[in-house]
């Protein structure tokens, strides 16, 4: 799966085994090992961590 985010893409590997959030920066581990990702608002983190969990 994959996300993108201001024209870059974010791969997502199943599966998701945890998910940090602190403002706009969400950091989590997916099968592929841990991966960091900076927004731009608090409310794009919202929106990123919401498609993130649905797609769990």
């Amino acid at each position: 799966m994959s996300y993108t985010y201001n024209g870059t893409e974010i791969r997502i590997e199943q599966p998701i085994r945890s998910i940090s959030v602190n403002k706009s920066k969400v950091v989590f581990a997916d099968g592929s090992g841990r991966k960091q990702t900076q927004f731009s608002s608090g409310s794009e983190a919202r929106h990123f961590i919401n498609w993130l969990t649905r797609v769990c």
